[in-house]
């Protein structure tokens, strides 16, 4: 998975002698981060304004037993690769009449020992700049160490009658899928993701139209980054509308990064099965052939309150074979997480459920398969277990662990399965909100 592409284009860079250069640019993140928290003491007095301000904290710690041909072996002295990560989003978010606002700073101290870093998210593609900085950045090849911050939300947003327009950094969220959404063109969270509570912002222009109380067309452009872009900028259309009571139709068509896309949705619901289906053709401009994207699922939910999923994943761009993943680093696609898997088919089966009033359960299976050289198919499978157990109104625990089983990764260090190089993980995670 994108893991073991973060791991091959991760940067290296250590802590010395600090230049002047630096030492300015230093100064201008000090300085940025400084206007920002003064903006978040300024906009609540705004005239007029309803102001919230909201903090979400949270305490992430991940181990991991990797053997021979897995991520992270023999990169630490231990034999437990790890990984911890402290968080604080700063959230303000003001209404003003038909105006809001909404700002979130993210803070964040990282620790990394023996598990690759996880730098590249699709939103780099999408954002003029990148208005973070780290006040310590010590990387080598096994272990890497990161304060810093982030701006992942400025926007401001007016309602004009049946009009919404919102301008500034935002996420932007299509698509019908449970595990996959191939119309989530500006980027969607991985089916094993964690943590989904706020989808990475990009730098937009985006404005609603709402036709009809069941209706809604959006136009969104998307701006690519300032400088050394390997990318243009994006844009797309989205219409979405209720048919008749149960059921939802979603278009889409647009340019993306430089790739013509076009795609539609469909969701309904019969005799309590939720069922749905998602494409996304596009176009490669550099010359690659067309792609066709396109997921199908269905869900049940039983009177107990357990929910039964599964979705089928198919993406002609994704390997057929073991030979194809050596390709894998260089796509641009994979590097950025807008392809989220190697392989072409994967099927995806999910079952939550309440245990008690304060704890639910959460199982995750993402099967794969691919030919080996002699023709043959090998399977890969991705196991996911989660506990969320509430602490309070505003708190929770989360226990998570994860087993990927399959090939590992050859001599070169290339994956040969869509999950066999991933180690053993085990994932603590303490949320709350303030």
């Amino acid at each position: 998975m994108n893991a073991y592409l973060n791991a091959s284009t991760s940067s290296s860079a250590g802590i010395g002698t600090v230049s002047a250069p630096a030492q300015r640019a230093r100064r201008r993140r000090c300085a940025a981060l400084a206007a920002l928290t003064a903006a978040l003491q300024l906009m609540p007095f705004l005239p007029g304004a309803a102001a919230e301000f909201t903090m979400r904290a949270s305490v992430l710690v991940t181990a991991a037993d990797a053997d021979p041909g897995e991520l992270g072996a023999g990169l630490v002295s231990s034999a437990t690769p790890s990984a911890d990560q402290e968080s604080l989003r700063l959230m303000l978010d003001a209404l003003a009449g038909d105006t809001e606002w909404s700002l979130h700073v993210k803070t964040l101290r990282q620790q990394l020992r023996g598990l690759p870093t996880l730098d590249r998210h699709s939103s780099a593609l999408f954002r003029y700049r990148e208005l973070a900085g780290n006040w310590v950045d010590d990387r080598d090849g096994t272990s890497a160490t990161r304060i810093g911050y982030e701006l992942d939300r400025a926007l401001v947003r007016r309602r004009l009658g049946n009009l919404r327009l919102s301008l500034g950094r935002q996420p932007i969220d299509w698509g019908e899928g449970r595990f996959w959404q191939p119309l989530n063109v500006f980027g969607a969270f991985a089916p094993a993701d964690l943590d989904t509570d706020y989808k990475p912002g990009i730098d937009a222009a985006v404005l609603d139209w709402y036709p009809s109380p069941i209706s809604a067309l959006t136009a969104a452009y998307a701006f690519a980054p300032q400088r050394d872009s390997p990318v243009a900028d994006s844009g797309a259309l989205h219409y979405q509308r209720q048919v008749g009571t149960r059921s939802q139709l979603a278009l889409l068509a647009g340019r993306v990064i430089g790739n013509r896309v076009l795609g539609a949705s469909f969701a309904s619901e019969i005799a309590g099965v939720g069922w749905r289906i998602e494409a996304l053709h596009t176009a490669f401009d550099e010359g690659s052939k067309d792609a066709l994207f396109w997921i199908a699922g269905a869900e049940y939910g039983f009177a107990d309150g357990t929910i039964v999923s599964a979705e089928w994943h198919d993406n002609s761009r994704g390997a057929t074979g073991e030979a194809e993943l050596a390709a894998a680093p260089a796509d641009l696609l994979l590097r950025y997480g807008l392809q989220q898997q190697l392989g072409r088919r994967v099927l995806a089966l999910g079952i939550e459920r309440d245990l008690t009033p304060l704890m639910r359960f959460g199982y995750k299976l993402l099967v794969s398969s691919l030919r080996d050289a002699d023709g043959h198919r090998a399977g890969s499978l991705l196991h996911q277990v989660s506990l969320v157990y509430s602490v309070s109104n505003e708190s929770d625990l989360l226990l998570a662990l994860q087993a990927g089983t399959g090939k590992r990764l050859d001599a070169g260090g290339l994956p040969q399965s869509e999950f066999g190089h991933l180690p053993l993980q085990l994932t603590l995670r303490l949320r709350s909100y303030f």
